[in-house]
């Protein structure tokens, strides 16, 4: 028989099953975390592309013009 202490094996595996999912939560928000720091990262880098392509654009066009 189980003390006033023990947990029945039911209520023991519902909070490891908890547990469990808390971690498996964990991890997932961590992993969709750091696919949207790199979707980010390529945006960016997208952008400073085309910033410089700008750039570069805009100081031919101005010598064409002069």
């Amino acid at each position: 028989m189980p003390t006033s202490t023990e947990l029945p094996l039911n209520s023991a595996q519902s909070i490891a099953s908890d547990g469990n999912t808390a971690l498996d939560e964990l991890s997932q928000l961590k992993r969709q975390l750091l696919q949207a720091e790199v979707r980010l990262a390529r945006a960016r880098a997208t952008a400073a592309g085309a910033e410089a392509d700008v750039k570069v654009l805009t100081a031919r066009l101005r010598a064409v013009i002069r």
